[in-house]
């Protein structure tokens, strides 16, 4: 059965009923209970003041007009460099206050982290100043967890069924989350770490193919935008649960057992009414479209009798096997590798695999630099995940209106521009800055949304699989590169967002390279993408 016969018989259903708009609640309640355990590198990732102890220090000698951190604050050199310290010196009662030409040493005999306000791993594993190459490892290795995940858990959600996947991603999310709070050592951390990045993008992958499945083809465009807006409403509610539990081993408890609830929702939730009709159960499809229908109170004979035909003739054809004697010539199976089999294709196919590595590059690059940025961090992260909110319904509006290549290419150009002018801004300036990153994430999380569209229609269905999953791999390659690249500014403080900056430009103008997708029916082979070279 083709995917239009399908889609078909799903509208004969009823496309947004009583039963749609109930399921469609039920994945955005699920969106945002896992987005908030999923999303926390922002908080439990983040840095944590720190003040450097000189060799052989004594609290006791510290003068009694000062605290110990007044007098560890006095033994900071002045500057952006937070990891020396002036070495004391003892009058033979108390130490004495430092003075301008006292030697600074390297901050390698102990650091006392202000854990006030709140805390994260960095205070927990140290990971500052000649370990702070760690806390971008560990970043980036939970990102790596996102490409193990979306190729493991793709592979399965296509074998065992949507529904199967997201309990089983679901169930990794709460089990690492809970782990990771009693993980003694680093090493043992990243592992867990990675695994709950992988469970996290799992939960992704399975919960947006179910709800596309379950879409007709007009509702497409609108519930894409709809299922990422309640994803990033989960992000909104992360700024509020870090100000409220500011110990990271209570908000990373807090969180992650959120996703519970998922389990009992998961009762009403239905399996994928298209994966039925591909794995060829078609008693339980029929089962549940039935169902469907009759929430709808649209019930329809027409599709019911489909089901029993196709249930009977697949029981004939198992029992008739293949007594004919008729060989059916083998359907070729198409490869990454035929993704560069054309210097047009393989063009194509570099081309967006770079767009989708600059987009997750720069999209979690800038959320994970917005706790860097001038003023209340639980503020910025929140006006950086609401900015999304504007960008996708922007990006669908202008989807209606132009080829689908020119609103990509104004996010990319639009979003890089203002990553680059946030550097040169002068320091008087508060806001400015900051509106500008912020303006930067609006530009890239509507190139993120929209990229996913423009390569699915570009694609030739015979490699539209491999073209999405390496392009994903590319992205994936993107996220975790983006720590390392924030890494620099403790070397050239404006150098991360202008990489950023550039490559996003450098993305956007290449993408006009592309053809024009608007108003083409999707390509079935390689010829039928050739014709659109003219």
């Amino acid at each position: 059965m083709s995917d239009k016969d399908i889609t078909h018989i799903l509208e004969k259903c009823g496309t947004f009923g009583p039963y749609q708009r109930w399921f469609y609640a039920y994945i955005t309640i699920i969106c945002m209970l896992c987005t908030t355990p999923g999303m926390n590198f922002t908080f439990i990732t983040a840095s944590v003041p720190f003040l450097c102890y000189p060799p052989n220090f004594n609290a006791s000698l510290i003068p009694a007009n000062l605290t110990e951190n007044e007098y560890l604050q006095m033994l900071q050199p002045d500057g952006d460099d937070q990891c020396s310290v002036y070495n004391n010196s003892f009058t033979g009662t108390y130490y004495t206050t430092p003075s301008s030409n006292s030697s600074e040493l390297q901050c390698s005999y102990g650091r006392k982290f202000l854990t006030e306000k709140f805390s994260s791993v960095v205070s927990e594993f140290d990971l500052v100043c000649e370990r702070k190459w760690l806390k971008s490892t560990l970043q980036s290795m939970y990102f790596a967890g996102y490409l193990i995940g979306s190729i493991v858990f793709g592979v399965l959600s296509d074998r065992f069924g949507r529904k199967s996947i997201f309990l089983l991603t679901n169930t990794v999310l709460v089990v690492c989350g809970i782990t990771k709070i009693f993980v003694p050592s680093l090493i043992g951390y990243i592992i867990v770490y990675c695994i709950q990045g992988a469970g996290y993008i799992g939960t992704i992958i399975s919960t947006y193919a179910l709800t596309l499945e379950f879409t007709s083809l007009k509702l497409r465009t609108p519930i894409n935008c709809w299922y990422f807006s309640g994803v990033q409403l989960g992000g909104l509610f992360l700024p509020v649960y870090a100000y409220a539990i500011p110990d990271w081993h209570y908000l990373e408890l807090a969180l992650c057992l959120l996703p519970v609830i998922n389990f009992f929702i998961s009762i009403f939730l239905p399996e994928s009414p298209r994966w039925l009709i591909g794995k060829k159960r078609f008693p339980e499809a029929k089962a549940l479209l039935e169902k469907v229908m009759k929430k709808n109170n649209q019930p329809n004979e027409e599709v019911l009798d489909i089901f029993t035909n196709m249930e009977e003739n697949r029981i004939k054809n198992s029992l008739r096997g293949n007594t004919r004697g008729v060989v059916l010539p083998k359907k070729r199976n198409h490869t990454f590798i035929d993704l560069f089999k054309t210097s047009w294709l393989a063009l194509i196919t570099l081309n967006i695999c770079f767009t989708w590595m600059v987009c997750s590059m720069l999209y979690y690059g800038v959320t994970l630099n917005s706790l860097d940025m001038a003023g209340n961090r639980y503020i910025n992260v929140f006006i950086i995940m609401a900015i999304e909110f504007p960008s996708f319904y922007c990006t669908y509006y202008l989807f209606t209106r132009f080829d689908h290549r020119k609103p990509i290419t104004f996010f990319l150009v639009f979003s890089g521009l203002n990553c680059i002018a946030s550097n040169f801004v002068t320091k008087g300036s508060f806001w400015f800055p900051v509106i500008l990153v912020v303006l930067g994430k609006f530009g890239i999380s509507g190139a993120f949304t929209s990229i996913f569209l423009l390569s699915a229609e570009i694609f030739p269905t015979v490699v539209r699989t491999n073209g999405l999953g390496i392009a994903s791999l590319s992205s994936r390659i993107g996220g975790i590169s983006a720590p390392f690249l924030l890494q620099l500014s403790y070397y050239v403080k404006w150098l991360p967002l202008s990489i950023f900056g550039l490559l996003s430009v450098i993305a956007g103008l290449l993408l006009l390279l592309l053809p024009d997708t608007k108003h083409r029916n999707l390509p079935e082979t390689f010829e039928d993408l050739d014709k659109w070279k003219s």
